[in-house]
């Protein structure tokens, strides 16, 4: 049970630095106003992008962390596990980009969810990218042929675009989930194939074929 609990903070660890590298990407477009300034531009500073960094990378390593954790259980545990997951991830991914971007002090960007009505923080963290993690979750649990790279790419391609579409339609540039959840989702499918059984079986195939 330890080695298997260690594989699977390991692989986390790796997905979640290609979904950083998706948030960090992502950020950096936002900071360099690209391809358009983003509507009613927060002036974003240079840790934006760190601040990305991390959101990303929370978004994809608790995603696929916990379908990692779950793959073994029965599909009724880890269906009902997708909803809190996603609003813990949405919630936790978000606290970085809120002291960022809208420079919040540390004691509100922690309790964002909770300014407004309390109803409000049972839907707000899926609208903040928690849907992202709900869907690339889904994807990695149930997606067919889910050990290909193509599967991976497809999961995580697909939890980039449709799961951040909801955020950008409230920012009147719904076109923007394609670009940045695209991205986000071709390192982490990546990031995702490379780390899972799969991925490093072909690793191990090609090592023994060239050597």
């Amino acid at each position: 049970m330890g080695g298997r609990a260690s594989r699977t903070i390991w692989r986390s660890a790796v997905v979640g630095l290609w979904g950083a590298a998706g948030g960090a990407s992502n950020a950096w477009l936002c900071f360099a106003k690209l391809p358009v300034p983003v509507k009613d531009d927060p002036n974003f500073h240079w840790h934006v992008v760190p601040a990305g960094a991390i959101h990303g990378g929370v978004l994809a390593a608790m995603a696929f962390g916990v379908a990692e954790a779950l793959r073994s259980k029965r599909v009724a545990v880890r269906l009902a596990v997708a909803v809190p997951l996603a609003w813990f991830a949405g919630y936790a991914s978000w606290i970085p980009l809120n002291r960022s971007a809208y420079d919040e002090p540390w004691r509100k960007s922690w309790a964002w969810p909770f300014d407004e009505k309390w109803t409000a923080a049972l839907y707000a963290p899926f609208a903040y990218f928690g849907l992202v993690a709900l869907l690339y979750y889904v994807g990695l649990c149930f997606w067919p042929g889910k050990s290909s790279l193509a599967a991976h790419l497809g999961a995580a391609i697909s939890a980039g675009i449709l799961g951040s579409l909801w955020w950008w339609i409230g920012w009147e540039t719904w076109h923007f989930s394609i670009l940045h959840g695209a991205l986000w989702g071709l390192l982490v499918g990546v990031g995702g194939w490379k780390a899972s059984e799969g991925g490093q079986r072909r690793g191990q195939a090609d090592e023994a074929r060239d050597g």
